[in-house]
């Protein structure tokens, strides 16, 4: 199975099938006063023929009202029920609102696609704590016709815990696409995604053949964590 992986800004990638169709994953736009993030924009064809879209969280930095817009009509999305007051316009039918452990089983194009949704966890060190939001990460499993197996896991935004690897552990990884929010955290910090040393004990415990990983952050920080990791580049593919 041919997969090409493509940065698009912010937390939003899209994935490529075989040449066939692609999955979306977080949508948006809108950027603050003062950020310097860069952004591939709305119109680019990157946005064409993604059938799946796998929204993490109802976020600034995952998905907003200008994100929405480029979802195609045809398109399925999996996504929390927070995200529906920008999908009202939307057809009821290509939506579906899924908690933590839920499943869903769909085709596209004689592939078959099972999601599930794998847990996050947000804050810094130990003070993580679901109350601050929960959000989703994804656990993929797309078989062709041909019988071809390409299993993927989505972190979305969230530190490391015992908790996920609970229920990941006995899964086969081909491909991990994780998001990185700092160098290293402190357990005192607001920040809600993995720190390096958070995505190698990722690597350690669940072995994964390919690992992309997406730092969201502006170009000065970005400049910074180019020091330790090698990053995608926004509009950047990869083949994995």
């Amino acid at each position: 199975m041919e997969l090409k992986f493509k940065f698009l800004g912010k937390a939003c990638w899209t994935l490529e099938i075989d040449k066939n169709f692609k999955i979306g994953c977080d949508p948006s736009f809108l950027i603050k006063k003062g950020d310097d993030v860069k952004l591939i924009g709305a119109e680019d064809e990157s946005f064409k023929n993604i059938k799946l879209w796998l929204i993490t969280e109802c976020s600034a930095n995952h998905f907003d009202e200008e994100g929405a817009k480029v979802i195609e009509e045809n398109s399925k999305i999996i996504t929390r029920k927070e995200c529906g007051k920008f999908l009202r316009d939307k057809k009821n039918s290509n939506i579906d609102f899924l908690d933590w452990f839920k499943k869903r089983e769909i085709e596209i194009k004689d592939y078959k696609i099972i999601i599930e949704v794998i847990p996050t966890y947000k804050g810094g060190g130990f003070l993580s704590n679901p109350i601050l939001g929960k959000a989703n990460g994804y656990f993929l499993t797309i078989i062709s016709k041909k019988g071809e197996v390409k299993r993927i896991y989505i972190t979305g935004d969230t530190i490391y815990t015992e908790s996920i690897i609970k229920t990941l552990i006995y899964y086969t990884v081909d491909i991990m696409i994780a998001n990185i929010g700092r160098i290293k955290n402190s357990y005192f910090s607001d920040d809600k995604t993995m720190d390096l040393v958070m995505l190698n004990s990722f690597i350690r415990t669940l072995n994964p053949s390919e690992v992309v990983t997406i730092f969201s952050k502006g170009e000065v920080a970005r400049k910074e964590m180019k020091k330790y990791i090698d990053l995608i580049e926004v509009g950047e593919e990869k083949e994995v």
